[in-house]
């Protein structure tokens, strides 16, 4: 331990910039593959969804474990501030995940909805409990 009370020396510093590295190049790299899994599925008729759904997943995990991972550090390490920036950066970017996984889901609950539309000429009751329709 040193003067100030801080632990783990040159090594909490270390393993604070790598996972800072695959928060800040692993998120994008695995959206971006995602993206190109995606436009390579448009253009190709028979493709699998799976594989760009993981990488999403992927990029989600990323994007949220490894700010929270280097809280974790940050806080075993004390350093105080740097836990407080990361783990405040992890619930923000928690929060935007499932925002996103709400709206997603959301837009799959109208899609999953059957729809009736009527034939031409087909009479559908409405309010009022008879079932005549005008004209006939």
């Amino acid at each position: 331990m040193r003067r100030d009370g801080r632990r783990g020396g040159i090594w909490v510093d270390l393993g604070l910039v790598g996972l800072t590295l695959v928060w800040f190049v692993g998120t994008p790299r695995l959206f971006f593959h995602a993206v190109a899994e995606g436009l390579r599925g448009a253009r190709l008729h028979g493709f699998d969804e799976a594989s760009a759904h993981g990488y999403l997943v992927a990029a989600a995990v990323v994007l949220v474990a490894a700010p929270a991972s280097a809280a974790l550090v940050a806080g075993l390490g004390r350093r105080k501030f740097a836990a407080w920036a990361y783990g405040l950066s992890a619930a923000v970017c928690l929060a935007l995940v499932m925002a996103v996984l709400a709206l997603g889901q959301r837009g799959r609950a109208d899609d999953a909805a059957p729809r009736f539309t009527p034939p031409p000429g087909h009479c559908v009751e409405h309010s009022g409990g008879d079932n005549r329709c005008p004209g006939g």
